[in-house]
């Protein structure tokens, strides 16, 4: 049910924000052809920005990681299960690396 209202809350805004669009064009005399390309131009970058993230969780959750490991990063870098996890996965279950890329050395 959450899904559904996030949606329609979605939905709603969009043709919010589209109304006023139209009204500006309506207003400042710009070419509604234009405007309506470059709408549909930054949707498709959206959509597909979406696609690579949920591409790119799908391959870490595909990461196997050990439960020492993991473990060694939340006692040393005093760090949630949740992060210490998603940085190994980053980092192929290699602590050195995930260390690293921590500290950004």
């Amino acid at each position: 049910m959450a899904a559904a209202d996030k949606k329609d809350k979605a939905a709603a805004r969009e043709a919010s924000q589209l109304a006023e669009v139209d009204k500006y064009v309506e207003e400042k005399g710009v070419d509604k052809s234009k405007a309506m390309k470059a709408i549909s131009s930054i949707k498709e970058e959206q959509k597909n920005d979406v696609a690579a993230r949920m591409k790119r969780e799908k391959e870490l959750a595909k990461v196997k990681i050990s439960a020492k490991n993991v473990e060694l990063m939340m006692t040393e870098m005093e760090m949630s299960k949740a992060t210490a996890e998603r940085t190994l996965k980053i980092h192929n279950d290699d602590v050195v690396a995930a260390l690293r890329s921590l500290l950004k050395v």
